[in-house]
């Protein structure tokens, strides 16, 4: 049986947006999961639009991640972790808020893994960064 690998979740970008008044509605962190194979101007598209329909509706989006699939999902024609790993570092120099996240790539031993696990994933690093978010957004 191989071992799950432990990789920190980056957390270089993640901030209050600082031109964005509010988060009455509350905090959010946008994940995208796929093959990013490779990855597309419209996936950080995707995160643009969606992160400009939350700040509409009253949140407060602290950061994006890319989490690329691992190589054991077989997708015809995919390349490997390490050249999707890389584009997707390529596409998200230019974003001030989406990072990779490498964890679900790093995972060998099955082909699928519930997307529940990586949101669990991410909210358990997050939601400490979340509550001072709320104390910022929040106060008077």
């Amino acid at each position: 049986m191989e071992e799950e690998v432990e990789l920190p979740l980056p957390t270089e970008k993640l901030a209050v947006d600082p031109g964005r008044e509010g988060g009455e509605q509350g905090v959010a962190v946008l994940v995208a999961t796929g093959s990013f194979n490779p990855p597309t101007y419209m996936h950080l598209r995707m995160f643009e639009l969606a992160k400009d329909e939350l700040q509409q509706r009253g949140y407060c989006v602290l950061g994006g991640y890319m989490s690329p699939v691992n190589d054991a999902y077989k997708k015809k024609g995919l390349l490997s972790a390490a050249h999707r790993i890389r584009l997707c570092e390529l596409a998200c120099e230019s974003s001030s808020f989406v990072m990779i996240d490498r964890w679900e790539v790093t995972l060998f031993h099955s082909a699928y893994m519930s997307w529940w696990t990586l949101a669990f994933r991410v909210q358990n690093v997050v939601s400490p960064l979340c509550r001072q978010c709320r104390k910022v957004t929040n106060a008077p």
